[in-house]
């Protein structure tokens, strides 16, 4: 390929930046989290410490960063699942600077001050009416949580696990789920 060529990609890709940046054209990176360990037991709630260090714009106290946060469920012990994205509400996901706690507990997904988020009943096959009518209820699970925002990466979202009830046999620390952004891949 000759220089003059390669010159009129080059220049087209920066003029192409250009028009998308003054279009006001944001590319939201998402921080996609893979959980392979949730289970609808009394006995094994899931609890999870959503962390978003990315800075606010502290000079105006604005921390209404763009952050969405989504859980699909991936499968169950009873086979595939509708995969549909459910959407935990505004005010319950960790802004630039914030904290959250997401429960799993049971067939739905808690927020840090108790209430219910997300009913994934209809997932898990635990509804009593309908396709999704199932005769044992979904004992295990697979998600998948993504954080996205314009500057979400797996290094500036960090989520941490802890799975069991203080009576019983207790909490312990999670490990063998990841991040992906599709930059980066960590293991947790």
């Amino acid at each position: 390929m000759s220089k003059w060529k390669v010159s009129v990609r080059v220049s087209a890709l920066f003029v192409l930046a250009a028009v998308l940046i003054m279009t006001g054209v944001v590319w939201a990176g998402t921080a996609n989290f893979t959980m392979p360990f949730l289970s609808t037991s009394n006995s094994t709630p899931t609890y999870c410490v959503v962390s978003n260090f990315n800075k606010g714009d502290n000079s105006t106290n604005d921390n209404s960063s763009d952050t969405t946060v989504t859980f699909k469920v991936m499968a169950t012990d009873k086979g595939g699942s509708s995969q549909t994205a459910y959407s935990i509400p505004a005010q319950y996901t960790p802004k630039s600077g914030y904290v959250r706690v997401l429960s799993f507990i049971k067939t739905g997904i808690y927020t840090d001050n108790g209430q219910l988020a997300v009913d994934l009943s209809g997932d898990l096959g635990t509804t009593s009416s309908g396709s999704n009518k199932a005769s044992k209820p979904t004992l295990m699970y697979t998600g998948s949580l993504a954080v996205t925002s314009t500057t979400a990466t797996c290094k500036t979202i960090s989520m941490s696990c802890v799975q069991g009830s203080s009576e019983g046999n207790g909490k312990r620390t999670i490990i063998g789920y990841t991040c992906d952004d599709g930059t980066n891949l960590l293991s947790y």
